[in-house]
């Protein structure tokens, strides 16, 4: 899981700069949305706040937070 969370940071990271080509950023739009983490036609910054909040619910299943973690409100 320790894994996860990092390549999760990663991507954020890389989306954020910009450096993540839009056939890539497409398709992992297109598994967050088929898993209902992200909303259909949602923002890049949508896309980012989604793999922040799930790289927080690794972060609590690995037990890191004593409760489930609430959305940290992403940057423009």
């Amino acid at each position: 899981m320790s894994a996860l969370i990092g390549l999760l940071a990663v991507i954020e990271g890389e989306l954020m700069a910009g450096e993540v080509s839009r056939h890539l950023s497409d398709r992992i739009r297109d598994r967050l949305e088929r898993v209902e983490l992200l909303e259909p036609g949602g923002s890049e910054r949508d896309l980012r706040q989604s793999i922040n909040d799930l790289n927080h619910r690794l972060r609590h299943a690995l037990g890191e937070y004593g409760e489930p973690p609430r959305p940290l409100a992403m940057p423009e």
